[in-house]
């Protein structure tokens, strides 16, 4: 009888096989990755979109956020104990909201006044610089980060000093009508005062930032994205609508400029 020999696989081609396998699904894990990591960081820009959106519903929308002993002093300093008024009867007004940012760390706080005058005023935001102490409720702070590691950054040329931002919206107690106020300076929201935010109230007409427009960059803290997102607040924001997010690409499109990210 012969011998017969069976084809099959030197030890060279195995190892060959074995090394063009590692490398396909090495290339699979780094584009699964990659993907997982844009979503993740896409995500964090719209959940920080929604949030300052929100803003403007909970200041449109008026809720309190006690129970029937809360008291309001002069200095308009809310405090819950014995011996408060139910809602809607306390001297002190609500007035708005207060949001500050450094880096990824977000505080937010309603807004309250005392109106200590009744003076005529030349507008609604003077009206509220001249009759009312203004304060925080603390009762209703709320703290919160950006998702995924991300933070607010400047556009280009990026600012290398971390990035902080103040946002005061404020619902006219004379007219009803909402303005957006900024400022680059963030006081920590236990400290707060009337002073703080009467000094953002800074009218169109004046000089930045007052109420000019906002290009919010996000870093995506090291993730690997086709093109930085930012949020974006026009000027003179009186609504959600005032909110969206954009690309450099996008932000060209809608006349904001060559402002990138």
């Amino acid at each position: 009888m012969g011998t017969h020999s069976k084809p099959g696989f030197t030890i060279i081609e195995t190892m060959l096989v074995l090394a063009i396998t590692g490398v396909l699904i090495a290339g699979l894990l780094v584009g699964i990755g990659t993907s997982i990591g844009v979503q993740r960081y896409n995500d964090a820009v719209t959940t920080f979109k929604a949030l300052l959106q929100d803003q403007y519903s909970k200041v449109s929308n008026v809720s309190n956020d006690r129970d029937n002993s809360w008291t309001c002093d002069a200095s308009a300093t809310p405090a819950q104990g014995s011996g408060g008024l139910a809602p809607g009867q306390s001297d002190c007004v609500l007035l708005g909201r207060y949001v500050g940012i450094v880096d990824g760390d977000i505080s937010m706080a309603t807004v309250v006044g005392y109106q200590n005058a009744t003076g005529a005023s030349t507008s609604d935001i003077q009206t509220v610089k001249d009759n009312y102490t203004l304060g925080l409720s603390q009762s209703s702070v709320d703290k919160k980060t950006l998702e995924w590691g991300t933070k607010i950054a400047w556009p280009q040329p990026r600012d290398p000093s971390p990035r902080s931002l103040g946002i005061f919206i404020l619902r006219s107690p004379v007219s009803g009508t909402m303005y957006t106020f900024t400022s680059d300076s963030v006081t920590p929201i236990e400290a707060v005062s009337s002073l703080t935010l009467k000094t953002m109230l800074v009218e169109t007409s004046a000089s930045f930032p007052g109420q000019g427009e906002r290009t919010i960059c996000i870093d995506p803290d090291g993730a690997i994205v086709p093109e930085v997102r930012a949020v974006y607040m026009a000027q003179a924001a009186s609504g959600p609508g005032s909110i969206e997010t954009r690309t450099a690409t996008t932000n060209a499109a809608a006349g904001g400029g060559d402002v990138k990210c």
